[in-house]
């Protein structure tokens, strides 16, 4: 229904016949009403009108976008809240190099595949000729043998500083040639010695305890076979150019043995597997193998009944299977021994049982093997190979089944991170690489 104004409904002259009448006596004007009413032709009265409610409607493209002013100091904040976090990071990083010098991928978490080599840190030179190398448990002492000189065991700290200094007992310079070293687990130093033919044991502290003088046979089990009395650790001395051998009885007094039969071997390299297993190379003439001695008879701590049961494998030889001078082997995390076939120039890799695999390191290029020695394995599995007359240390990956070449660090020379016929390798928990730098007179110290 179409709405009508209310005006159009009043009462006119021309629709309201009483208008035509004569007025009727004035009465006092009523008030207005309080509302107006509604009139509908035809309806009586009816309720009043409501009241039409206005306001004002709010501008709301306000809130919809900020002012332009409004909109740039925030992204000036934000821009300004990268760059701190920016800054607070490389403060980070630079604090953490002054404390730990490291190349930017160590700094900056990499994924576990990059490989890239290590970096050269410092030397140290308090030796002379150093071949074997080798670190405590923790990490916080660096053992190292000399090959001229004095030809004595040497002990450092992680910085290059002198601790001590220790060699057999009653034995010259001359008469001793200290080559590779090793550390159990108890910190007890293993000296393999090429004159003396026999790996010669002391305590951490460089404090002479036994001597094993084959593969079933200790100074201190012959001692105490021939007296009927158990020495004292240490109270004895085995100098295979003397005819006799000098001990001490429990009263104190100094009696003489004659001398062992000549030995049968010719230790060289000396190293522990992760089971405490001692693994030592025997270069005895025509007779190169691989000797593996069990953890429980190594880590005893009386050898006066020493009836180790050996494990031997390899040959003289150039073929499969043989060696020619192996200088060092380790254990790989499948249980393969890895050997240094020094003269043949190989690596030669074995079943955790002794069966021979196969041979890696050879033929030409950076994976090619001049004159292998000292070896060490990393906790990814990096095998490091130390390569004398190539003067420098090649890197293999045996993380799996099959090795693949990865990279070689140094070059020949004097100057830092130079080598002049290194030998040997040892790497701690960290990814500290200590490497002896025969011709030199030092020992190198890497780091990834």
């Amino acid at each position: 229904m179409t709405s009508e104004d209310p005006r159009s409904l009043s009462p006119t002259p021309e629709t309201d016949p009483r208008a035509s009448e004569a007025p009727e006596p004035t009465a006092p004007a009523a008030p207005p009403p309080a509302e107006p009413f509604l009139r509908v032709e035809g309806v009586g009265p009816q309720a009043p009108a409501p009241e039409v409610l206005s306001f004002a409607v709010p501008d709301l493209s306000a809130l919809a976008e900020p002012p332009a002013d409004e909109t740039r100091r925030r992204k000036l904040l934000a821009v300004l809240a990268v760059l701190l976090v920016a800054l607070c990071g490389v403060v980070y990083l630079f604090v953490r190099y002054l404390n730990r010098p490291e190349p930017l991928p160590e700094l900056l978490p990499v994924p576990v595949e990059v490989n890239y080599p290590p970096h050269f840190v410092f030397a140290f030179y308090d030796v002379n000729a150093p071949l074997g190398v080798a670190l405590s448990p923790d990490g916080k002492r660096v053992y190292v043998t000399e090959s001229e000189g004095d030809r004595l065991i040497k002990m450092f700290d992680t910085q290059g500083n002198l601790i001590r200094a220790f060699a057999p007992p009653r034995t010259t310079a001359a008469e001793r040639a200290p080559v590779y070293i090793a550390v159990d687990a108890r910190g007890r130093v293993f000296v393999s010695d090429r004159l003396q033919h026999a790996i010669f044991v002391f305590d951490a502290e460089g404090n002479y305890l036994d001597a094993i003088l084959g593969p079933d046979l200790t100074l201190s089990e012959y001692i105490a076979k021939h007296t009927g009395q158990t020495p004292d650790p240490g109270a004895f001395a085995y100098d295979i150019f003397e005819p006799e051998v000098h001990y001490r009885t429990p009263d104190g007094d100094e009696r003489t043995l004659p001398r062992p039969d000549a030995p049968t071997w010719a230790p060289l390299g000396v190293s522990f597997d992760p089971s405490g297993r001692l693994i030592v190379t025997d270069v005895a003439r025509e007779q190169h193998r691989v000797l593996v001695f069990p953890a429980e008879v190594i880590a005893a701590d009386d050898w006066t009944d020493f009836e180790p049961e050996v494990f031997a494998f390899g040959a003289f030889g150039e073929g499969e299977g043989q060696f020619q001078f192996p200088n060092k082997a380790v254990v790989d995390a499948l249980g393969r021994f890895i050997v240094s076939d020094g003269n043949n120039g190989r690596l030669s890799v074995w079943s955790p049982e002794g069966e021979w695999l196969f041979v890696t390191g050879t033929g030409g290029g950076g994976a090619g093997l001049n004159l292998p020695r000292g070896l060490a394995l990393d906790e990814r599995q990096r095998l490091h190979v130390v390569d004398a007359v190539g003067q420098v240390v090649r890197v293999y990956d045996f993380a799996s089944e099959e090795p693949a070449f990865l990279f070689t660090f140094g070059t020949m020379g004097s100057l830092k991170g130079q080598f002049n016929y290194p030998n040997d390798i040892a790497i701690d928990a960290t990814g500290r690489l200590y490497i002896t730098d025969r011709a030199n007179d030092r020992v190198q110290v890497w780091s990834y």
